[in-house]
């Protein structure tokens, strides 16, 4: 019926024809009629005039009568009758079977009417439109994580899952718990059970974020910038740049003394500033002896010294004595003249002249902490401590988090945890991706929000700097088949950061992470709650580094209004009305006191004209149904104009359309 309606111009076209040779047959003009006979010899333009509005009628009438019947059939009858179930709904693609990468968001129907068509179509990103990034904004039990994250993920993880050098891998966090759960489940479906890998409090693995091969100050830096997004930045830059030097040198002291530091041993020194110096101290025996020097008069003027060690050195004509805190402290206070040496056994010279590197940077720390950090007010030396004590102590006052996340020294070395007593360290991030492995955070914010974005923030930190570090390799290696990686990450407010000024944040690693090959899809309640947990404007910067935005139904005015403005204007057709009346010899009614008149006339007027509207109001994104979205889609060279795009939950048949799920009630 609906292909008979929608061929109705061609059938009139077709029945009028063939009517009007059938009743010009049937129904010959009668020409030899006396009285048309007489009218053709008086007055012959009249008759053939006669004669050829009868043959004309004879087509014409069939036409508007066919026209007529299939006007008051379409109006009365398919319109009434129209059955959403009836969409012929092209085969979903399965992942497992795609020879190319891409990802189908959902159907297409009408672009801007929320109605079906007889034949819709599947909106899908190709490979070069994923590493643009795809961002998912939705209120609260819209659909955006059973309706875009679960089915999104499945065809990421199917995507060549069988060939263990071209199947994709990368990153997942989420805050509530059971994403993990699910695609765990997906992986083990897709066969790639063993490619999942999680972080948790329970899981047997291991993960120190400062046991990289990144250097103390960048490692310092990017404390320093997770302290400004989860606490705020301030406008004075001193603090940050003292948070930063502080913890770069405590790092730096570490690696020279042991080669491994975790975020206990940067909290445990900031705060015990005795045992800072305890282990410069043990750093000056690694070097050799370490002695006080002073002058003879000085020890014969004071005859307290004798209490010390001291001892006449004939080669340098001065008295000296092993070094201690207590002889220090006597002698800063006596304002006695001093100087510090070192006296180095053969084995131990030897054994730090191999590192000279290490040496410097000892002597750094060194002139750091006795001319500058001691040097600075004890008051401000507390304020600067407890700003970064308040993100550090995190790591102390839970075991179990002190556990996975500071693990000892002993945890890499593969001869000592060869049981495994220490837990199973994580592999660096750049192993990982390049294996096809999985790594999700699976710490629900509910249990400790601070240190959950913290945990989830550094991991992400330590993601993006691999995938960054795969650009010059991808550039020199092109003969070599570089694997595709992901980020996923659900409710991404609570994990987003961005470095404005600084060289670190989301925005930078977005921008550059398509050179890297890198799919990015993160989904956040609305672009208010994203606004909110960033600084100023720099929300405008991050959002503008998904090419790909997917909108479903949106709770609040400012991210209605955003997501309209996105959406653009384009030229409309907007009518107008106007009533007018007139009447003559007007007067006022005795009866009723209004004005009237014995003659009046009435007019009414409609017009168009052509104004630039919103394509989309922001009503329309307030009204969305569940698994109902807008889409403003990029393929990797153009952008697709926004359209109403129909999601495909992972709990309902993909082959069923919408409508038809719709009016079944399963959406």
């Amino acid at each position: 019926m609906n292909r008979i309606v929608d061929s109705r111009d061609t059938l009139v076209a077709l029945l009028s024809a063939a009517v009007g040779f059938a009743l010009l047959h049937r129904m010959v003009f009668p020409e030899h009629h006396p009285l048309l006979q007489l009218i053709l010899l008086n007055r012959p333009q009249l008759f053939y005039g006669i004669k050829y509005a009868y043959l004309v009628s004879l087509f014409t009438t069939p036409f508007i009568t066919f026209s007529v019947l299939f006007s008051l059939l379409y109006i009365f009858g398919t319109r009434a009758r129209k059955d959403p179930g009836l969409v012929q709904l092209p085969m979903y693609p399965e992942p497992t079977g795609r020879d190319r990468l891409y990802i189908v968001l959902g159907e297409v129907h009408y672009t801007k009417r929320p109605e079906p068509v007889p034949n819709p179509r599947w909106l899908a990103i190709p490979e070069r439109g994923l590493y643009t990034g795809i961002a998912i904004f939705g209120a609260i039990g819209s659909g955006k994580t059973s309706g875009c994250m679960f089915p999104f993920a499945e065809q990421i993880f199917g995507y060549r899952a069988e060939d263990k050098e071209r199947r994709i891998g990368g990153l997942m966090l989420e805050v509530k718990g059971d994403f993990c759960e699910k695609v765990k489940r997906i992986l083990e479906s897709c066969g790639r059970g063993d490619d999942y890998v999680e972080i948790s409090l329970d899981s047997p693995y291991r993960y120190n974020p400062l046991h990289n091969d990144l250097d103390a100050y960048a490692l310092a830096y990017g404390i320093a910038s997770l302290l400004n997004n989860l606490f705020g930045k301030g406008k004075e830059p001193f603090w940050q740049q003292a948070y930063t030097n502080l913890v770069k040198f405590i790092i730096l002291l570490h690696k020279v003394l042991y080669d491994y530091v975790t975020l206990f041993d940067v909290y445990e020194c900031a705060i015990n500033p005795d045992l800072l110096e305890q282990k410069i101290v043990q750093g000056d025996t690694a070097l050799g002896t370490q002695y006080v020097l002073i002058g003879i008069d000085d020890f014969l003027a004071d005859r307290n010294l004798e209490a010390y060690p001291f001892e006449k050195d004939p080669e340098q004509g001065r008295m000296k004595a092993p070094d201690s805190q207590k002889l220090r402290a006597y002698l800063t206070e006596h304002l006695i003249l001093h100087e510090v040496s070192v006296e180095s056994t053969a084995a131990e010279i030897a054994a730090w002249t191999q590192d000279e590197e290490k040496r410097q940077q000892f002597e750094a720390v060194k002139r750091w902490f006795y001319q500058d950090w001691k040097r600075i007010d004890a008051r401000l030396r507390t304020s600067i401590v407890e700003g970064i004590s308040v993100f550090l102590s995190l790591f102390d006052d839970n075991p179990a988090v002190k556990r996975v996340f500071c693990p000892p020294k002993e945890t890499y070395d593969p001869v000592a945890n060869q049981d495994g007593r220490y837990g199973k360290p994580l592999p660096s991030f750049s192993v990982l991706i390049e294996t096809g492995a999985v790594c999700a955070l699976n710490f629900p914010i509910s249990a400790n929000p601070g240190l959950a974005k913290a945990i989830g923030t550094l991991l992400k930190q330590d993601f993006q700097r691999s995938v960054l570090n795969r650009i010059p390799r991808i550039e020199r290696q092109t003969d070599r088949h570089w694997r595709e990686v992901f980020f996923l990450c659900d409710e991404y407010q609570a994990f987003a950061t961005v470095g404005e000024n600084d060289p670190s944040g989301d925005e930078k690693f977005f921008a550059l992470a398509r050179q890297a090959k890198c799919i990015s899809i993160v989904a956040t309640q609305s672009i208010s709650s994203l606004r909110s947990s960033l600084p100023g404007e720099s929300w405008r910067t991050l959002l503008q580094t998904f090419r790909t935005k997917i909108f479903l139904a949106l709770s609040d005015d400012f991210s209605a209004r955003t997501a309209s403005e996105l959406c653009g204007k384009e030229e409309q057709l907007k009518p107008n009305y106007n009533i007018a009346e007139n009447g003559q010899d007007a007067g006022v009614s005795v009866l009723t006191g209004r004005a009237t008149s014995h003659r009046s006339t009435l007019s009414t007027s409609k017009g168009y004209s052509v104004q630039r509207d919103f394509t989309f109001e922001p009503k329309i994104f307030s009204e969305l149904r569940n698994a109902q979205a807008i889409v403003l889609a990029y393929d990797g060279l153009n952008p697709h104009p926004p359209t109403y795009c129909y999601l495909k939950p992972y709990y309902l048949d993909k082959n069923s359309s919408y409508f038809e799920q719709l009016a079944k009630g399963e959406i």
